[in-house]
């Protein structure tokens, strides 16, 4: 009797617990423009946009900002990790560089942006995952005259 009512004092310690990181976690709250990045450009290029990342919490959070999906080398993202006050917005500069010898061709990947509130021993943090498509188009053929 004893031990059963140890193994649901547990249970119920375990998802009291849970439920408490969990509403943590959705009270964070991040804001990105624009929703979605589309770059055109042939091998050997580069093309920046800036993608603003908005702190909507009522405090500080810290924020990173990275590539995932694939060819993530082709990605350069200044800065990658900063800090917002809350409300505070900032401009964040992708650059995408595909090599010169690259078929073109579309890709399609991720721009991910997470905060974490500064302080938190527990690494509660939430994340927007911005759609990117990468369409790599050929070089125009010249003819010779």
């Amino acid at each position: 009797m004893l031990r059963r009512l140890l193994k649901a004092s547990i249970v119920v310690l375990l998802i009291v617990g849970l439920l408490l990181c969990t509403s943590s976690a959705l009270a964070l709250s991040i804001g990105v423009a624009p929703g979605k990045m589309e770059f055109s450009l042939h091998p050997g290029d580069t093309e920046v946009q800036t993608l603003h990342v908005i702190n909507q919490e009522t405090q500080k959070s810290e924020f990173q900002v990275y590539a995932e999906g694939g060819n993530e080398e082709w990605f350069k993202i200044t800065p990658d990790e900063f800090a917002l006050n809350a409300q505070e917005a900032k401009g964040v500069e992708i650059a995408v560089a595909p090599p010169l010898m690259i078929t073109p061709g579309d890709h399609d990947l991720s721009i991910c942006v997470v905060s974490v509130l500064p302080g938190s021993d527990l690494c509660i943090g939430a994340g927007v995952k911005v759609p990117t498509h990468v369409q790599i188009t050929e070089f125009p053929v010249m003819a010779i005259q």
